[in-house]
Formats: C-alpha cells, structure tokens, sequence
C-alpha cells in the first residue's frame, strides 16, 4: 500500500504540513494481550493518528502502519487499511482519486465497527470498549442523512469525549450531526473545535464557514474559507460556501458569478435559483427573474424570500397592487414578525385607501417595535404625520430620522415637519444643507429662501429672490418665488404686484390666492376678497386657515356658497 500512503501524503501536504502525533491513547486494541515494548508503542501512536483523524494524520498511520517491523503483518494491513479507508470516507475531496484499498483486512472489532458504520449500520460497543471503537459509529454521519443517524452520531461522538482525546474527526462528525438537527451554533462550535484540533481539516473550515453564513456572518465565513488552499479552495463545495457567504454579505455583485456557475453545475439547486432570482430583482430584472421563481414556486412557495419576491415583482414590474398586497398578506400570515416583510407591506399599503394607510402605519410601528432601525418605516410614519397635519410628531420623526445616520435623500419632508413645528433654526439649518448639497434643486431654493425670509433676513432674501427670478424656472418655481418677494415687500401696492407675478405664473397657487384675499380684507373689498378667497376654497376647502377667512368675511356679511 505504499504508493497510495505516498498519494494520501501528497494530497496531505497539499493542505497543510503534517502534524506531529497526538498524545498516546489506551483501549482495545488489534492484538489483545497487555505486553509492551515497540509493537505496543507503534500500536498506540498509530491508533493516536487514527483517533485524531486529519489527512495528515491518517497519512502518518498509513505510512508507520506500511513501516512497521514490530507489529505483526496482519494488524499492520490493518491498521493501514483502516487509516487509508477512513481518509477516502472522511476527506473525499482530497483522497477522492484514490481506489478502493486492494487489501482483505484481517477479521477483528476495529475493522469490524469501521466497515459497519461506512456501510450506515453504526453499533453500540460494550461497557469496556476502548477509544477506535466508540469512534468509528459516530462515522456512519458521513454516508446516512437521517435523524436517527444523526442521533446515533452525537452519542457515540459523547462516549468518545470520555476518553479526553482529540480527534478532529469526532469533532466534524459532531457538527454534521448538529447541522442537519437545525443546531447551527452548536455545529459552529464543533467545528471551530475540529479546526483547532487539526488544521488541515478543511470539512471543519467548510463546515464553520456554512454556519457562519446561516448565522448571517457573511463576512466572517469568507473569512473562514480564506486560509484554504488548492485543491480544495477550487472546489464545487467551497465555491458554493463562498458564492452564499458573499450573497449573505451583501456584496451581491461579486455573489452573482460564483451563484451562476453553482448553477451551471446543477441547474436544480433551488436554494441558489432562488438566490439568482433575488439578485435579478434587485437588479430590476423582472423578466428573467420570473421563471426562476415560477419554478421554485412548485418547490417551497411557503418560503418568504419567495412571497417577497412575488409581492416586489407584482409591485414593481406588473404594477398590481392587489397581487403585491395578496402575497404580502400571505407572507405574513405564515411570518408575523418578519422585519422585511413588514417594511415592504407598509410602503406597498401606503400608496392604498385610507384603510390600507391604517394598515401601513399600524406596520411601520410594528416594524420599530421588532428592533429596526432602518428609516424605511420612520418614512411612514413622517408622511402620516405631515398629511394629519401634526408637525410636532413629525418633528420628532424627523430627528429619529436623522439619528440613524443614514443616507436620507427626501430632505423635503424633513424640512416640510421643522418648519410646520415651528423649529425654524432647524428648517433653516436643513435647507442651507439641501441647497449647498443640490444648488440646482427648485424645492431647496424655495426651502432656503423661505428660511431666510421666515427669520427676518429681508436683504438676503430679496437678493436671493431677484436672483432667482432673473434665470429659469418652472411656473410653480416662479409663482412661489413671487409670493415670497411679496411677503418682504413694504406697501400694499408694491406686494399686490408681487402677488399679481405669483398669480400670473401659477393661478393654483393658494397662498398668493390667500394673501391676495387678505389685502383685499384689510381695504374693506370685500367683493374682490371674496373673489380671490372663493378661488382658493375650490382647492383647498378644508384647509383649516381657509375655513378661517370664510368665516371672517362670513361675518362681514360676505357669505361664500
């Protein structure tokens, strides 16, 4: 068996050096009898190797179980048989080129236990079994995916613990275990142990690096698989570690190849068509993001990445509102206290009826409670707020908003709750920002010239107004520069021109319609009060300021049907 203990060498190295042995273990061995001696020390450092079960290790007993000239043939075949095997059930990747051992072990327990747990039918060693036997059941995890094997593994895997010996082997057997239990922070754990114990023991680097990723540690799994070397960093298991530890860290751009070659390797992997179809989601690519999720959908359509997928594509390709909000209701009917869902249900309801709204806000409350800290929802919230008119809350929403950190680009409506609440060095601070941020935005420099206006500053607002007004603008834009020109503006002559420009440029501008009625009020024209007063009750009819000069000129006789 020497050529192949040289190829197991090889491929060993290829990973790591080779270790230096474990401490020397006791139980039953091969030959029974207690004498000691050189085929005694042999015995116990070959079994050491074994118990500890890296490729370097299992490599050191092939070669000294090859070497020996103390132990008698039949146990050197067999110790070497078993140490060569257990690398091809182990460590396929590595040792995956190798044939099958040419050799008939000799009959005895160790080979015995070894040959029935490959073959998925792991026993239960007596009282007295020593540490070779109450390890080899636990190795049945490597070929049966079953609950009871797995049962079976974590207990053979505790009675080997007894014993005090590493062996990186009990360790990735226990994580395997754990992992198909649903357990991934215990496999974590058995895996960071295995690693710790052995190295080169690339299953306990795949397998932390898979729990590191379902535990949403991307980063951390590319990490972990960063050490690994050829030929198992070009692997089909670690490009597949690596493709959803980058997805999960949300560097999608560089997820997006590694996804798209797992699934030219295996076009029916669901997991990662249905990781494809989000990335193309998110890229705005609808079309081909459909079939994918029309043939996951067959698969698991209870999965909520999948409802959401639906619900986004319903939204924002096909603009039905009624699927979108169907699948979101269906989503979290099955996920009540999923945080994305939650988020996209109360941006989707908002856009609905004063029902749906309810819902929205109801949501986006939930959605804070739940622990977000996005200001997805608090951009609900704010704009419910503006629209009831209560600037007080919607100041403080601004400020939660603002606490975040995050990129907020709708300054508008931040600027829109300050400057209802009355916070005006705050409205102005905001609106310097926007307009020295976007110089070109009509809305900042109707926010700046307001500010400056609002705080008195009539020279820097006058100047900042005929510079406006001197170059291009929208009839809005224009109109509301005019009203603002009129509110700096000294006698009554010089604002009712200013207001006339405003009225010129956009009829529908209420507060010129307003102010024009006030002029007119105040100058007893109560005719042409009415007038312009009747224009901006036609649209706006339940603006609390306008309900108010109804009835002031209600009560000068002045009635308004």
């Amino acid at each position: 068996m020497t050529f192949r203990a040289a190829a197991l060498c090889a491929a060993a190295l290829s990973l790591a050096s080779c270790v230096g042995g474990p401490p020397p273990i006791s139980g039953t061995s091969l030959s029974s009898g207690g004498e000691m001696g050189a085929a005694q020390r042999e015995r116990s450092d070959i079994e050491s190797w074994i118990a500890l079960g890296s490729p370097s290790s299992l490599e050191k007993a092939v070669q000294a179980a090859d070497d020996s000239t103390s132990m008698s043939s039949a146990d050197a075949k067999a110790y070497s048989w078993i140490a060569y095997e257990m690398a091809r059930l182990v460590y396929p990747e590595l040792a995956g080129s190798l044939p099958p051992s040419a050799i008939t072990p000799p009959e005895s327990p160790l080979v015995r236990s070894f040959i029935d747990a490959r073959n998925g039918k792991p026993s239960v060693p007596g009282p007295d079994a020593g540490p070779l036997l109450e390890l080899f059941p636990a190795l049945s995890i490597f070929r049966l995916k079953t609950a009871a094997a797995a049962g079976a593994t974590l207990s053979s895997v505790e009675r080997f613990y007894r014993f005090g010996i590493p062996s990186a082997a009990a360790d990735v057997a226990r994580g395997i275990a754990l992992e198909r239990s649903g357990d991934s922070l215990g496999a974590l754990s058995a895996y960071t142990r295995a690693e710790t114990v052995a190295a080169d023991c690339y299953p306990a680097t795949l397998g932390k690096a898979r729990m590191l990723v379902e535990l949403k540690r991307g980063e951390e799994a590319l990490a972990a698989i960063a050490g690994l070397t050829s030929p198992i960093a070009d692997s089909a298991a670690s490009r597949r570690i690596k493709a959803q530890a980058l997805y999960t860290a949300g560097r999608w751009a560089e997820a997006s190849p590694l996804i798209t070659a797992v699934l030219l390797d295996d076009p029916l992997d669901s997991r990662f068509a249905l990781m494809r179809a989000h990335l193309l989601v998110e890229r705005g690519e609808y079309k081909q993001a459909g079939p994918l999720l029309d043939a996951y959908s067959s698969i698991n359509p209870s999965d909520r990445l999948y409802i959401l997928l639906r619900a986004r594509t319903a939204m924002e390709s096909a603009k039905d509102r009624s699927a979108a909000i169907a699948a979101l209701r269906r989503g979290l009917e099955r996920y009540p206290d999923d945080v994305e869902m939650i988020l996209y249900a109360a941006e989707v309801f908002w856009g609905g009826d004063p029902g749906e709204k309810a819902e929205a806000i109801a949501f986006a409350k939930k959605a804070i409670g739940l622990g977000s800290r996005s200001t997805r929802p608090l951009k609900i919230l704010l704009a419910a707020d503006l629209a009831s008119g209560d600037y007080v809350s919607a100041a403080a929403r601004a400020d939660a908003i603002l606490a975040t950190g995050e990129d907020y680009t709708d300054t508008e409506t931040l600027y829109r709750a300050y400057r209802g609440a009355g916070r005006l060095v705050d409205a102005s601070r905001l609106a310097q920002a926007w307009r020295a941020r976007d110089p070109s935005s009509e809305p900042a420099a109707i926010a700046w010239a307001t500010s400056l206006v609002e705080r008195g500053e009539k020279a820097a607002a006058a100047e900042l107004i005929a510079k406006l007004l001197s170059g291009k603008g929208s009839p809005a834009f224009r109109s509301t520069m005019y009203w603002l020109q009129s509110r700096i503006q000294t006698g009554d002559d010089a604002i009712l021109s200013s207001l006339r420009s405003a009225l010129v440029e956009n009829g529908m501008n209420i507060e010129a319609l307003a102010a024009m009625s006030d002029i007119y009020v105040r100058k007893a024209d109560y005719q042409r009060a009415r007038f312009y007063l009747k224009q901006a009750i036609a649209i706006a009819p339940e603006r609390s300021d306008i309900i108010e000069r109804r009835n002031v000129l209600a009560q000068l006789g002045v009635a308004i049907p």
